[in-house]
């Protein structure tokens, strides 16, 4: 005869390691949602590298075109769009000659709580990506022509590298 003690501890069991195995195949996005959130602002082509886990999320899209859709507004000014942010409102900045780590400066000398957003989420990401990846997400954050996209109700962060046609997306759990 099973005594209780015996069910608890079979059944016990069982659930820890259906947690465990749950756990492990846990991701924070699926690469069909980040397409879908990404894709309201660009126009994107095929997806060149996607990895999601429970800390982060980095992804890289070939773009049809490098036009920014007007369903985000883009900002000209750093200003405008701190004002967006604060507003909760997803925003582009496409500040002309400054790139996508100087505006994320701006905003953090500005309003530490809303930079640390941006930089967490950019940086965070770098756990999710490869050397090749990262090495290509480094030249985008620093180029003077690129654009910097941040939402802060999912604290998603993309950028729009027009050069290469490609599209960044990061996020990280913070």
């Amino acid at each position: 005869m099973i005594r209780p003690r015996s069910y608890c501890r079979i059944a016990g069991s069982f659930l820890g390691s259906l947690c465990v195995v749950g756990l492990s195949g846990c991701a924070q996005d699926r690469e069909s949602a980040v397409r879908a959130e990404l894709g309201q602002w660009l126009a994107l082509g095929d997806t060149s590298y996607f990895d999601s886990s429970l800390e982060c999320t980095a992804g890289v899209f070939a773009l049809e075109g490098i036009e920014i859709r007007d369903t985000i507004p883009v900002v000209r000014t750093i200003k405008k769009g701190m004002r967006l942010l604060g507003e909760g409102t997803a925003v582009a900045f496409d500040v002309p000659d400054v790139s996508p780590t100087s505006v994320s400066e701006a905003i953090m000398s500005a309003n530490l709580p809303g930079g640390l957003g941006i930089l967490s989420s950019g940086v965070a990401a770098k756990n999710c990506m490869t050397d090749e990846v990262q090495h290509s997400y480094l030249a985008a954050l620093t180029a003077a022509d690129t654009v910097l996209f941040f939402d802060p109700s999912g604290n998603a962060l993309a950028v729009l590298d027009r050069t290469h046609k490609r599209a960044f997306f990061a996020r990280g759990s913070v």
